[in-house]
């Protein structure tokens, strides 16, 4: 069955490590092959376990169950979360310690240590996990860090879970001079998913886009500087949540890289297209072939263009800011695939559904 009670908390998606490429393309497989034999765990109608499972279930039309737990509040399903994130093996040592810290924190908050003091519950903390009681103390430092640095560094959390941050003790350094924290941690890396608005498009792909289409109507994940070169009728910043606005016409977007921002688009202009609330949509993204967002776009495209080298993304002065690790593809909805095939033929090698 398919519940449609389901909820999708952003704060609780956040808390939890995302997936690399291979892991959720092995995640994949084993739903397509298996089933969604483990059941999804819900508090109140929200989910706080079986986030990739519940995307990837969705994009494919795979049935999964649900259990519902009961929990006294937001903070004790947060620490649920942590608790259960903490037994996965494939966490990296920056992520534990996250894990941890923010446990840490959130009982000596909250009074869940039952009056123990701190020192007890970094020693219960520590037993839990197996490590010493100064390691958790230095855990809790370290999540303080993160948090003193979100309005410094809005995606500082994420950064830390993708290991695009210099290592853990430049993160605690940078939360004591928080205005210099970007210096210090180095710009994120768009091959890490960090969802960073910082490296923009090259005016040729926009270029390219807009003779496919003719026009760039709406850019759905955009911000001023970006549309200074994209100069799309209708922009929508990460602080509109272009996600619930009205779209329109023909779409250029260059989603959020990071999870579940970039399933949630993907699916969100595969939907719309084929639902003809727009009207073509050219789409780019890591060519990330394994993954159910990106197969959700290919299902309702007409082209694909996979560019040629790595994209050469752009500061906000305009100068060439670096290239991530992998390469990249423009998806192409439409009904004139071969004038998409003409705009980008120099570009890279494009590809036309059915060849």
């Amino acid at each position: 069955m398919q519940p449609d009670t389901i909820q999708i908390d952003d704060e609780f998606r956040a808390l939890i490590p995302p997936l690399s490429a291979e892991e959720r393309a092995q995640l994949e497989d084993n739903l397509q092959r298996d089933g969604c034999r483990d059941p999804l765990v819900v508090w109140n109608g929200i989910l706080l376990d079986g986030h990739n499972r519940y995307e990837i279930c969705q994009a494919l039309g795979l049935d999964f169950r649900t259990i519902s737990i009961v929990l006294e509040d937001r903070d004790a399903a947060a620490d649920w979360i942590d608790t259960n994130q903490l037994g996965r093996r494939n966490l990296t040592p920056d992520q534990a310690s996250l894990l941890r810290g923010r446990r840490y924190n959130r009982q000596k908050q909250t009074g869940f240590r039952q009056n123990d003091g701190n020192a007890q519950t970094a020693e219960k903390l520590a037993g839990q996990h197996g490590v010493s009681p100064r390691t958790v103390e230095r855990d809790g430092q370290f999540a303080t860090a993160v948090e003193t640095l979100k309005p410094h560094v809005p995606d500082i959390e994420q950064r830390v879970m993708t290991g695009d941050v210099p290592s853990k003790q430049a993160v605690v350094e940078a939360a004591k001079e928080p205005e210099k924290a970007t210096e210090m941690l180095g710009k994120p890396h768009v091959a890490h998913n960090s969802g960073n608005n910082e490296w923009y498009t090259p005016p040729a792909l926009i270029q390219a886009a807009r003779e496919a289409m003719g026009t760039i109507q709406v850019d759905p994940a955009s911000s001023p500087v970006a549309n200074k070169t994209i100069q799309a009728e209708t922009f929508y910043t990460a602080d509109d949540n272009g996600l619930a606005k009205p779209w329109r016409g023909n779409v250029w977007m260059n989603p959020p890289y990071a999870q579940p921002l970039v399933a949630q688009f993907s699916e969100a202009v595969a939907d719309k297209f084929d639902k003809k609330e727009i009207k073509r949509a050219c789409v780019l993204v890591n060519n990330a072939t394994e993954t159910a967002w990106f197969q959700r776009m290919l299902a309702s495209a007409s082209a694909v263009c996979f560019i040629r080298g790595r994209v050469r993304f752009l500061d906000e002065r305009g100068e060439p800011s670096g290239a991530p690790l992998q390469g990249q593809a423009v998806i192409y909805l439409g009904e004139n695939p071969y004038r998409f095939a003409k705009s980008f033929g120099e570009l890279g090698t494009v590809l036309l559904k059915g060849d």
